[in-house]
């Protein structure tokens, strides 16, 4: 999503549920594969809500017409032992991700989260322990890139025992073991019998990598750093030049063009 299908101020071309549309009519399922949560992914895809699956939380939470897929839920002994490693990081602030709602005690974050760019259904709590919900990963925002600092402290701490991955607004996701977009998608492979060689991927950050990898053809945004490109098929112009549809555009037509040739199924 950010990134990607949204432009540098958040804005997302409405043309995307024409090609959703489209492509369920072609029988091609659609994706939505973001570290957001459902509820902001919800509300960017209202009018094609019911026709596509959402990858949420990081793939962590995985939705189909109302219908839970897929989740990975962290043990609430690691939530607590995070949330303490995460205290002593100073100018790092803590947050929640449920499945209900994600679940936050500063106020300053609660405010940033529920603009209308990102759209959150965040809860303000007293303390951390008040929470009952399945916890799908342990966030932070960092006011310096996360991989300058926050990374380098945590990782030793976590190593083959979490995973971290950074993803947009300098934050800093923090998951069970080997939960990523791409373990998700191959659920998803799985519940719908479809070959890797059929699927599709878009990405521009840290926690797309494995999702790249996921897949048959892999297209990393223009705007994504250099890494990224190195992990993906093809790169594609910027997510400010609507890229993501243009080459969906593209694909639908050859696909079109070609009735013998292999429908994929797309993830973002």
């Amino acid at each position: 999503m950010d990134g990607t299908l949204l432009d540098s101020n958040g804005r997302m071309n409405e043309e995307i549920y024409d090609i959703i549309t489209e492509l369920k009519n072609m029988g091609i399922i659609f994706a939505a594969a973001s570290g957001r949560q459902l509820e902001s992914l919800k509300k960017r895809f209202m009018p094609v809500d019911s026709d596509i699956i959402y990858l949420a939380e990081n793939g962590n939470y995985v939705l189909y017409k109302g219908e839970e897929l897929y989740s990975n839920v962290l043990e609430k002994e690691t939530v607590d032992e995070v949330i303490e490693a995460i205290r002593g990081i100073d100018k790092s602030t803590a947050f929640l991700c449920g499945k209900k709602h994600a679940y936050a005690v500063d106020e300053e974050l609660i405010k940033f989260m529920r603009q209308p760019i990102f759209g959150y259904d965040i809860v303000k709590v007293n303390d951390f322990s008040e929470v009952k919900d399945d916890i799908l990963k342990v966030s932070l925002f960092d006011t310096v890139d996360p991989r300058e600092r926050t990374l380098k402290i945590l990782a030793p701490k976590y190593e083959n025992k979490l995973n971290m991955a950074v993803s947009g607004y300098n934050s800093l996701d923090i998951m069970n073991m080997g939960a990523s977009k791409g373990t998700a998608l191959k659920e998803i492979f799985t519940k719908f019998g479809i070959n890797k060689s059929e699927a599709i991927a878009f990405g521009d950050n840290f926690n797309d990598i494995e999702m790249l990898e996921e897949v048959g053809e892999s297209y990393a945004m223009g705007n994504a750093e250099k890494y990224i490109k190195s992990k993906a098929s093809h790169v594609i112009g910027s997510n400010n030049e609507n890229a993501v549809i243009e080459t969906l555009k593209r694909i639908i037509e050859e696909i079109h063009l070609d009735e013998e040739g292999c429908k994929p199924r797309i993830g973002l």
